[in-house]
């Protein structure tokens, strides 16, 4: 529930302040919202814990993070520290050596063909697929330069930075995708975000919002996920909503198709709304595919690697009486071992029958690349 907080100061730098906290194994959360100057800094010394009900206005203030499939972690806003702007500019260090990954787009191609064969065949009528790169950063990596410059890179997306200490991983990302929100007045937002094209054309020229053209497939793809939230939406009984789109929206170098909904929860004296949505759309249809049921097993027969914290959700909860949730997507995992640091970018595609499978591949490069470009230089591609 929430509560009134007086934010921390600290003596010692936010770097050094991590620093710390990661060699006490206290749970973390940075962030900073959409067109936002305010950083926040959140720590939780007990590590975090698993929430067993999503019953999201009466959860204590804090940070919610979760996985694609399993339990959310809570981390208590045991202190929070926040600032207005950041502490310094500081440049992030270039990467300096990948790993082979030659076999990874022929597999991934493959998958993605059987994936179409399954859809031809009525298994289910999309799927999501996900592949990772990995690259090893700079031994000086800095994760406050890191967030830093996502930030200056997405201003239209939430910047976070979490560190899970049972498992000693930061995940970074810079997502666009809200899942669930809720303000202070009330009002309830979630939206439809699918289809992908770069924003940047090969000669180099800027694709304005209002110049995109889109595919019958990326068309559908976003359809999807918008009939699924409507669905969700009828589950329940609620057809008190406004729809706004969808448009097209910028992140970083990439395009998407955007469609938001809206609902007064006042109005309808449904203050729960958050948590139930939650239940119901998680894991969207964006990020798994349609009818949720089959296209998890799916994805579990094709996908080798563990997706973790990626196309999960995360967000702050009950701080000054909002809820902000997003898809934890355009995200890198980083693990310190004794060779460095080792980053783990994560991509995924929407699968329909109209699909290619060097086109999805090629989906997959360009979101990755959102994050390898500011992150590293040699990041394999």
């Amino acid at each position: 529930m929430s509560k009134d907080f007086d934010f921390e100061s600290s003596t010692v730098s936010w770097e050094t302040l991590w620093e710390q906290q990661v060699e006490a194994s206290a749970a973390m959360a940075l962030w900073r919202k959409p067109h936002d100057d305010k950083r926040y800094l959140l720590v939780d010394s007990s590590g975090g814990s698993p929430v067993e009900h999503l019953d999201l206005v009466q959860l204590p203030a804090g940070f919610l993070v979760a996985p694609f499939i399993g339990a959310p972690l809570l981390f208590h806003a045991e202190k929070i520290y926040v600032s207005d702007v950041p502490e310094k500019k500081i440049q992030v260090q270039a990467g300096f050596q990948a790993f082979t990954q030659s076999p990874k787009r022929a597999d991934f191609e493959y998958w993605v063909q059987a994936s179409i064969e399954q859809i031809k065949q009525g298994h289910f009528q999309k799927v999501v697929l996900s592949r990772t790169d990995e690259a090893f950063l700079d031994p000086n990596f800095s994760m406050m330069a890191s967030f830093e410059a996502l930030c200056a890179e997405y201003p239209n997306a939430f910047v976070c930075a979490i560190y899970e200490p049972q498992s000693r991983q930061v995940w970074l990302c810079a997502t666009p995708e809200i899942l669930v929100s809720q303000d202070a007045q009330g009002i309830f937002k979630t939206i439809s975000l699918a289809g992908t094209q770069s924003a940047i054309l090969p000669d180099g020229q800027v694709i304005s919002s209002q110049d995109a053209r889109w595919s019958q497939k990326e068309i559908e793809e976003q359809a999807f996920v918008s009939r699924y939230i409507i669905e969700c939406f009828k589950k329940i009984r609620l057809r008190e909503y406004i729809e706004n789109g969808p448009k097209t929206i910028k992140a970083g170098n990439l395009l998407h198709l955007k469609t938001e909904y809206l609902v007064d929860t006042k109005a309808l004296g449904f203050p729960t709304l958050p948590g139930v949505m939650l239940e119901l759309l998680h894991p969207t249809s964006a990020v798994c595919g349609t009818p949720k049921e089959a296209a998890i097993a799916w994805i579990s027969q094709a996908e080798k690697h563990d997706r973790g914290f990626y196309s999960g959700y995360l967000g702050p909860v009950n701080l000054a009486n909002e809820i902000d949730l997003f898809v934890n997507l355009r995200t890198v995992k980083i693990q310190k071992n004794a060779d460095g640091y080792a980053a783990t970018y994560f991509a995924g595609c929407g699968i329909t029958e109209d699909s290619d499978p060097e086109k999805e591949w090629m989906e997959t490069e360009m979101k990755c690349q959102t994050l390898q470009r500011v992150l590293t230089i040699n990041a394999s591609l």
